[in-house]
């Protein structure tokens, strides 16, 4: 059986409290279920947040009476720190009101000292994880919902633009490159190659409209999607080592083939890529970046996790819009992301984003694992 490891952080003040809650978590470590505890202390709120600014944990069983915090302020705190990992509160015999009430703040259970045994604390902690997950799924599924409803008329106005617009563009891309080749002075030549190169930019962005408005027609092969991201990584080695970017790659070996289109898919990679470089690039001019590649059922999962800035909730909800930008004028036309949408979602697939400020982000990419189409011949 393989064996999991579960990071917790305790956080206690009283030696005899931790002690005891100690040695279950060991004697649970002991007990064949494949599960194994980590356990980390702090006896103080405000050593706790400085280790969770540094470090990820699984869980974290909280006193809610320490020397430096009492009561639910503790948990708001920790909460506001560390809202994506699950927290098991602790309370006293008498304060089982305050342990239902941290519930309904955040936490997603709660333990009565005195009344805790090594199977009531490991199973709390595994519906605790449960929890989370389930209500980081419900959360998630929300923004997407959110997200394609806005969208989805967005994408309608999108396409009847980009054809009103792209009619006369081409005509103007047409005439410059028609004079361009007539007996002109230089001077004027310059002017008309600079037309060209503007319009075509134009041209550029009509395209990457389209493929977030979903009017780009898939050409699907059976394609390794480790091969794509390498391939990826290839073309950008260069820029991402000119700006002291770090890649590392956990890219499964075992994934399974799927049916996609190679070169859209690379683009989304791309874009992705080049999103957190420029972000940690433009916060401290050097970063990490991991990408993974993983199965979960029959959904293939690509993130991008990056140390940048990290983005606001409020800005979390917008990413995905067309010309949206948290970067000053210049820096980007803001459709990068959009970009990825709508690939992604004309793969039937999923992309979403989990950041909070000065913790980095990740960006997520879920694609469904489809079988080889084969051609059948008739007899």
């Amino acid at each position: 059986m393989v064996n999991k490891c579960i990071s917790i952080l305790l956080v206690e003040d009283n030696s005899g409290d931790r002690r005891l809650i100690s040695e279950m978590l060991a004697e649970a470590s002991n007990d064949e279920i494949g599960v194994t505890f980590d356990v980390q202390y702090a006896d103080r709120l405000q050593a706790a947040i400085e280790y969770l600014g540094q470090n990820r944990v699984g869980v974290i069983i909280l006193d809610l009476g320490l020397p430096d915090s009492q009561g639910l302020e503790t948990l708001k705190k920790t909460y506001a720190q560390v809202s994506e990992t699950p927290i098991v509160v602790l309370t006293g015999l008498n304060d089982e009101m305050i342990g239902a009430q941290a519930v309904n703040e955040g936490a997603q259970d709660y333990l009565i000292k005195g009344q805790v045994d090594t199977n009531l604390l490991r199973r709390t902690i595994r519906y605790a994880i449960e929890r989370k997950q389930a209500e980081e799924k419900e959360r998630r599924l929300q923004l997407q919902l959110d997200l394609s409803n806005r969208l989805a008329s967005l994408g309608l106005m999108v396409e009847g633009i980009a054809h009103e617009i792209n009619n006369p563009l081409t005509s103007v891309i047409g005439f410059a490159q028609m004079l361009m080749f007539e007996d002109i002075p230089e001077n004027i030549k310059e002017d008309v190659k600079t037309i060209g190169d503007n319009a075509q930019r134009v041209a550029d962005i009509m395209k990457n409209l389209l493929t977030f408005a979903k009017q780009q027609k898939l050409e699907r092969t059976y394609i390794n999607v480790n091969e794509i991201m390498e391939a990826t990584l290839k073309t950008r080695a260069y820029p991402l080592e000119g700006s002291n970017i770090t890649v590392t790659t956990q890219l499964d070996p075992a994934l399974p083939s799927t049916m996609a289109d190679a070169t859209l898919l690379q683009q989304a990679f791309l874009n992705l890529v080049i999103n957190a470089e420029t972000a940690m690039k433009l916060a401290h001019g050097k970063g990490s970046l991991l990408i993974k590649t993983e199965l979960i059922s029959d959904t293939i999962r690509i993130s991008f996790t990056d140390d940048g800035p990290g983005i606001t909730e409020e800005n979390l909800i917008h990413l995905f819009d067309p010309f949206f930008s948290t970067r000053g004028v210049g820096q980007g036309a803001g459709l990068g992301l959009s970009v990825c949408y709508g690939i992604i979602t004309e793969h039937n697939g999923q992309i979403y984003a989990n950041s909070q400020p000065g913790k980095g982000s990740v960006f997520t990419i879920e694609l469904p694992v489809v079988a080889e189409e084969k051609n059948v011949v008739a007899a």
